[in-house]
């Protein structure tokens, strides 16, 4: 950015010298890609001219062409412009007041004072211009300007991440849940302060080409950020060093061990981790959280299937086995299930915690959960659930066992399943007929009904994210200590 501060200041200098007034002044920063140069233009108004700016672009041809069209450098075909104003002041400081120029940007001035042009206003707009490039692939940044090359891709996870609806835009309360999430909580200020940096038009609203401009240029050396806006900065690249080059879900294998329909017989988990193949607990070393924010749902057992299968949180490394009682197998004998259930790793449901909304302790195991969609997943399967719906609030023998109700990011009804209304749309009485097998499934083996919480209601994807970060917290804090086993 600094080169193109001189070339300006040298083109105002110019432009001093001029005995024509009404003249504007063209800038343009281009960049050459194999055979083919990509130049973006805007203009400087003429002395006493309107101060507007319009952005406009060379293709490589040397045509003119609008902003939208940009994205034919990159993808072969139009696209709609972009019209938004550009905020000039510091990302988290406000208007210092009285000269009319914000913290953290340039003025300059024409010398005979007809007009002033901000130049921190064309450099911003410049940078936008840039950044809506490299949102469609063309990187349009040079070396020497010092702007850290950001993986894009991840850039785009961490969006999907914070984008809980699918609609390609996030609100303030959506980054918040992300920082939860990721381990670095935003108080309500920072949220604010840094929502508002992201959000230019000023809609509550922040799109994907919203967020990586802002994320470039808050990590852009030359960037305009106030001291709080760094710290800021640094705290958002420290969760994406957790998100990059994390855990995987194509390392993982299963073995298992003894004989089918057994005592002894286990489903293990390894991970390969750079050629050394290792065990590992699929309870405690698999992340609840994949690395573009969905939940790692393990399976225990497959849909239309009855042996009991669960992670034995007793035993060294958590192996799947088929649970027992008074030395024998156990069964589901109330028909077979029509959902995948399972559980969610690094979880756990306290049974020293009353849950205030049940009046019930936890049960003392992972949280469960049920996916719903069509495909059968095999005992031991560790699957991204990119859909949290919603969660029943079960009591089973007096503690709180919630049954979160999910779907694989792969089904083929994910896009339409958003949060539990829509489950209801998609399947009418789907969750009826689940309550009633949740609450019956034992009586046939003479125990008692289950009963619910919650008005015996399913509540939605918001109540339930919040139960699973409750309960991946008291794994924590179970696991502090060293407790791997309960």
């Amino acid at each position: 950015m600094n080169e193109q501060l001189a070339l300006i200041e040298e083109a105002f200098r110019r432009a001093r010298s001029q005995p024509l007034s009404g003249v504007p002044i063209d800038i343009a920063v281009a960049r050459q890609y194999g055979d083919s140069t990509v130049t973006l233009r805007t203009q400087l108004p003429a002395r006493g001219g309107n101060s507007s700016v319009q952005p406009r672009a060379a293709g490589p041809s040397g045509e003119a062409f609008t902003l939208g069209d940009l994205s034919a450098v990159a993808k072969g075909k139009s696209d709609e412009g972009v019209d938004r104003k550009v905020s000039t002041a510091s990302f988290f400081d406000p208007p210092s007041g009285g000269d009319g120029v914000a913290r953290g940007e340039t003025s300059l001035s024409w010398a005979d004072g007809e007009s002033s042009m901000q130049v921190g206003t064309l450099l911003a707009e410049i940078e936008r211009l840039k950044r809506k490039a490299l949102s469609r692939g063309v990187n349009l940044t040079s070396p020497q300007e010092d702007v850290p090359a950001e993986d894009v891709a991840m850039l785009r996870q961490v969006f999907i991440m914070a984008d809980s609806t699918s609609r390609g835009s996030i609100e303030l309360e959506e980054l918040k849940n992300l920082h939860h999430v990721l381990g670095e909580p935003l108080t309500e200020s920072e949220a604010a302060s840094a929502f508002k940096a992201m959000d230019s038009t000023k809609s509550g609203t922040v799109n994907f080409e919203d967020f990586l401009a802002w994320y470039t240029l808050a990590h852009s050396s030359s960037g305009m950020l106030s001291k709080k806006g760094q710290a800021y900065t640094n705290r958002f690249k420290k969760m994406m060093g957790r998100i990059g080059g994390q855990f995987k879900l194509e390392n993982i294998t299963v073995s298992e061990t003894g004989q089918s329909r057994s005592l002894e017989y286990r489903v293990n988990f390894f991970y390969n981790d750079h050629g050394h193949l290792k065990q590992i607990s699929p309870w405690h070393d698999i992340p609840l959280y994949a690395n573009d924010g969905a939940i790692h749902f393990i399976t225990e057992i497959p849909k239309f299937s009855r042996a009991k299968f669960e992670i034995a949180t007793g035993e060294v490394l958590n192996p799947i086995k088929q649970d027992v009682k008074n030395g024998k197998l156990r069964d589901y004998n109330f028909g077979d299930m029509l959902f995948n259930y399972g559980a969610f790793p690094q979880t756990w449901e306290d049974p020293q915690h009353t849950t205030p909304d049940t009046g019930h302790i936890g049960d003392n195991d992972p949280i469960d959960a049920v996916e719903i969609g069509t495909k059968i997943l095999k005992t031991g399967s560790v699957t991204k659930v990119v859909k949290i719906l919603g969660c029943l609030a079960m009591i089973d023998d007096g503690e709180t066992d919630w049954k979160c109700i999910v779907i694989n990011v792969d089904d083929i009804l994910a896009p339409r399943l958003n949060d539990i209304d829509d489950v209801e749309a998609e399947l009418p009485g789907f969750v009826s007929t689940l309550r009633e097998w949740l609450r019956m499934y034992k009586t046939v083996d003479g125990k008692p009904q289950n009963e619910f919480g919650l008005d015996e209601k399913a509540v939605g994807r918001e109540y339930t994210l919040k139960v699973i970060a409750e309960t991946h917290e008291f794994w924590k804090r179970l696991t502090a200590s060293g407790a791997k086993t309960v």
